[in-house]
C-alpha cells in the first residue's frame, strides 16, 4: 500500500476491499490490516513519502467500510523487512487511525513489538487516546514467536488484562475491544493449543477482575511503591483455576476443556472420517 507504482498500490486496496466484501457475507464486523511493506538499508525509500502513500491507500479503503465495521491498523517493528517498517510501532498506527476517522483503531500484537517492550503501558496509551481497537493474543521470547499465549510471559498478560478490567470499569459497555488469537501450532495439536489458550486468557482476566483497585488506587495516589507492586503481585498469585473452570461449566462448556477434547476422540474421528484409511495418528497423541 505504499509502493511506488501507484498500479501496485491498486491492486493491494482492491484486495482489501475483496476481503471487506468477504467478511460482510460472513457477517464480520472488522478488517485487521498487517503490512510488509518496509525497507532493507538505508536510503532504499522515503520514510516520509512511503507513509503518506499509505495514508492515502487507507484512507481509499476506510471510505469504503461498512457503516457498523471497525478497521485495525497492526504495527510491527521488523520482519519481513529489517531496516524499517512503515507502520513500526504504536505511534504510527495511532497516527494512521487519527487521520482516517472514528471507524479506525489500533490492533496490538503481542508479538509485535522488540524484546522487554512495555506492552501494558502500549495498552494504557492508546486507551486514553481511544483508539484501542484488540488485539491479537500470542506469547514469544524472542520476536514474533506466536507462541500459546501465557506460555512465557504470564504477567505481562495478567498485567494486561489489568489495565483492560480498569478501563473496563471506567468507560462501561463503551469499551469494548476486538480478541483474538493468532498464534502458530506446529509443536502442539492445534486445537488442544487453542483451548491451552482461552484457558490462560480466562484466568488472567479473572486475576484482573479480583484485584484491589480501591486499595491499588490509594497506594499510588500517596506513592507507597511497594503496596501498590503487592496489590497486583497477590491477584496474580490467586488461584483462579477452580473459579474459571466453574465458569465454564455455568455457561455450558468443560471443567477442563483439554481433558474433555482428549476424551471425546474428536480428532481421531474427524479424522478418520475425512481420510478414510489414510489416516495416521499424531505421534503426542
Amino acid at each position: 500500500m505504499s509502493h511506488t507504482d501507484a498500479a501496485v498500490r491498486e491492486q493491494a486496496i482492491d484486495h482489501n476491499l475483496s476481503v471487506i466484501e468477504i467478511g460482510r457475507k460472513l457477517g464480520s464486523q472488522s478488517i485487521t490490516i498487517w503490512l510488509a511493506d518496509g525497507s532493507n538499508y538505508p536510503g532504499q525509500t522515503h520514510f516520509r513519502r512511503s507513509f503518506d502513500r499509505l495514508l492515502g491507500s487507507l484512507q481509499q479503503i476506510y471510505e469504503q467500510l461498512p457503516e457498523h465495521w471497525q478497521l485495525f491498523t497492526e504495527h510491527k517493528p521488523y520482519e519481513p523487512a529489517f531496516y524499517s517498517t512503515v507502520v513500526q510501532d504504536w505511534g504510527s498506527s495511532l497516527m494512521l487511525v487519527q487521520a482516517l476517522g472514528e471507524q479506525a483503531s489500533c490492533l496490538v500484537d503481542l508479538g509485535h513489538h522488540l524484546p522487554n517492550t512495555n506492552v501494558e503501558l502500549i495498552t494504557a496509551r492508546l486507551i486514553s487516546a481511544g483508539k484501542l481497537g484488540g488485539f491479537h493474543f500470542n506469547d514469544s521470547a524472542y520476536g514474533d514467536d506466536d507462541l500459546t499465549t501465557g506460555s512465557i510471559r504470564p504477567y505481562q498478560l495478567f498485567l494486561i488484562f489489568n489495565e483492560l478490567v480498569d478501563a473496563r470499569i471506567e468507560y462501561g459497555d463503551r469499551f469494548n475491544p476486538a480478541y483474538m488469537l493468532d498464534q502458530s501450532h506446529n509443536l502442539k495439536d492445534p486445537i488442544e493449543a487453542l483451548l491451552q489458550s482461552v484457558v490462560a486468557l480466562q484466568n488472567a482476566y479473572a486475576k484482573a477482575l479480583i484485584v484491589d483497585r480501591r486499595a491499588l488506587s490509594g497506594f499510588q495516589e500517596s506513592n507507597d511503591v511497594l503496596m501498590a507492586e503487592q496489590t497486583l503481585t497477590r491477584a496474580y498469585a490467586t488461584d483462579v483455576c477452580s473459579l474459571t473452570a466453574e465458569a465454564r461449566f455455568r455457561s455450558g462448556g468443560a471443567l477442563d476443556p483439554i481433558k474433555a477434547f482428549r476424551e471425546s476422540k474428536y480428532r481421531k474421528t474427524v479424522s478418520r472420517k475425512r481420510l478414510k484409511e489414510g489416516y495416521v495418528p499424531p505421534k503426542s497423541l
